[in-house]
């Protein structure tokens, strides 16, 4: 089973595909669909929670990890999985050309739609980082910092929104910070309060590993004499 990861700016995404076209198949005779193995619904389930690091590079190219790897499961169940009659598999994504495997032990739910991550190796870990929700990524905040309104931007009389990308590491650090989008008189003041929030490390299984954040910076002026400045965690 091989399915292409497109990397388009900051994020990875890819489609489970050969599960699209049997459905796409089934509906065009007017015959029932497949049943989407289990497999696919454990890929769809890492695709759906698991981005590429853009920040971790391999040790011999010095660049991210290539995007042509494959995808297969474990043909036996794995030892993290509960002794239960639920959906428990091992997911591996390959890359032999970088020497790479990297591998999540996923329990699905019981309509396979989402999943538990009950572990992950190294590989994994590494190259790979989770993306939250805002009130998931919420719940590992330790620090916020606002921003400080530029007087520049305030003489000008700009306001807005800027929107901040960022990879929080295994120690809680946010790293790798961009700016996504926003007034460019207000992206420094951005910049320098995303980098002081910091978060818990985010644990699956044992094991701290990497996720992405996206923080907001609302610039306002208010009136003459008050603006405001504050920063969140973007939806």
């Amino acid at each position: 089973m091989k399915h292409w990861v497109k990397y388009t700016g900051f994020v990875s995404c890819a489609v489970v595909a050969f599960a699209a076209a049997t459905i796409v198949a089934s509906a065009q005779t007017d015959t029932p669909p497949k049943p989407v193995s289990v497999g696919a619904q454990a890929v769809a389930v890492v695709l759906k929670h698991y981005v590429l690091n853009p920040s971790a590079l391999h040790p011999t190219t010095g660049l991210p990890l290539p995007l042509d790897g494959s995808w297969s499961i474990s043909k036996t169940r794995p030892a993290a999985c509960p002794q239960t009659e639920e959906k428990c598999v091992e997911v591996f994504y390959d890359v032999p050309a970088a020497s790479v495997r990297c591998s999540w032990v996923v329990l699905l739910n019981a309509d396979a739609s989402d999943g538990q991550f009950l572990d992950e190796n190294d590989n994994a870990a590494t190259y790979l980082s989770r993306v939250l929700t805002k009130s998931e990524a919420s719940a590992l905040v330790t620090a916020r910092k606002n921003p400080v309104y530029p007087p520049i931007a305030v003489a000008a009389q700009v306001q807005g929104d800027v929107f901040v990308n960022g990879v929080v590491d295994k120690l809680g650090e946010l790293h790798g910070t961009r700016v996504l989008s926003g007034n460019a008189m207000l992206q420094p003041a951005s910049m320098e309060a995303a980098q002081k929030w910091t978060f818990r490390p985010m644990m699956v299984g044992a094991r701290a590993v990497p996720f992405q954040v996206k923080l907001v910076f609302k610039f306002q002026i208010v009136s003459m004499n008050f603006t405001k400045a504050t920063g969140d965690l973007a939806p």
